[in-house]
């Protein structure tokens, strides 16, 4: 646990730091360009910069500590998998033989083991820092517009409808795609060599293939048709906060900073709402992937202590 805490420690640094540079924008339209004041232009300027290269580095150990995270369960996962298949499974080696084969650890080994543990690094920390960053940012624009603020929120939360719908569809595509691929290289590993030197591929291996065709075209396009839908919307926030935004400049209630700021808030937003709902997808995915890799154990195989 001690390096996700880490990880968790760095993230709530950050939060705090997401609001500054809106705010210091802001200001440096209204107080110091608007007043002329090349001090405080001068001053809020070395503060930007400062709040920047803060946040970067923040940023750069995280994201190296959650990857640092990342690798080091693939290890424990992919020794854990070997100990399920063939070191705690004595009893169970007939039924092994016949429903794991090389081909289905080859592929449990590889390509599952990676993808699944490459998502615990920022498992807690990756929706934590966006939930946070969303939360911090709009209480930021709450305060300076609460009107303007209630428009980008109306545009954007019609993904928390939209992403658990065409997410569930993703994950269904996805694990029946992991078992034909495990289908696929069993087939490889069982069929002698000699059966396929100068032969045409056979018809199980083409009808495989065409099926794992089909389910990743299935998936491709419910997945670009889920991030087009989102990009929409991210991309109604600007045009409703400067439209409104700008009707309340013309009126004299607003300053243009706020809608500065606005605009630069949404695009803080649209970063953490894209990451927030790529963590939703890979939080799901990671579950699918984990009871698919279960599939490949021995149906009565216990994991408990061995003596």
């Amino acid at each position: 646990f001690g390096p996700q805490i880490v990880v968790i420690g760095l993230t709530l640094a950050l939060l705090p730091l997401a609001p500054i540079p809106l705010e210091l924008q802001r200001r440096l339209l209204d107080d110091a360009v608007a007043n002329k004041d090349l001090d405080l232009l001068f001053k809020l300027g070395l503060f930007y910069l400062a709040a920047m290269f803060l946040t970067a580095g923040l940023k750069f150990a995280m994201r190296a500590q959650r990857e640092l995270i990342s690798a080091s369960i693939v290890r424990k996962l992919r020794r854990s998998v070997f100990l399920a298949i063939y070191t705690h499974a004595p009893d169970h080696r007939e039924e092994l033989d016949n429903e794991v084969n090389e081909g289905a650890v080859v592929s449990m080994m590889g390509s599952e083991v990676e993808k699944l543990g490459g998502f615990a690094g920022s498992a807690i920390s990756g929706p934590l820092f966006e939930l946070g960053t969303l939360v911090v940012v709009l209480g930021y624009m709450f305060w300076v517009e609460p009107l303007v603020a209630s428009i980008a929120v109306a545009l954007y939360s019609p993904q928390l409808v939209i992403v658990p719908i065409f997410q569930a569809r993703m994950n269904r595509l996805a694990q029946k795609k992991a078992l034909k691929m495990r289908e696929l290289g069993n087939m490889i590993v069982d069929t002698p060599e000699d059966d396929f030197l100068r032969s045409e591929p056979p018809k199980s291996f083409t009808e495989l293939v065409e099926k794992v065709l089909r389910l990743r075209t299935k998936f491709i396009l419910t997945k670009n048709t889920m991030k087009t839908i989102n990009n929409l919307l991210i991309a109604l926030g600007p045009f409703g906060v400067i439209s409104y935004g700008g009707y309340l400049v013309i009126q004299g209630e607003i300053e243009v900073g706020v809608i500065l700021a606005f605009v630069s808030g949404l695009e803080r937003l649209g970063s953490p709402l894209r990451e927030l709902v790529g963590s939703y997808s890979q939080i799901t995915d990671a579950r699918m992937r984990y009871a698919t890799l279960l599939k490949g154990f021995p149906e009565n195989y216990d994991d408990g202590p061995q003596s």
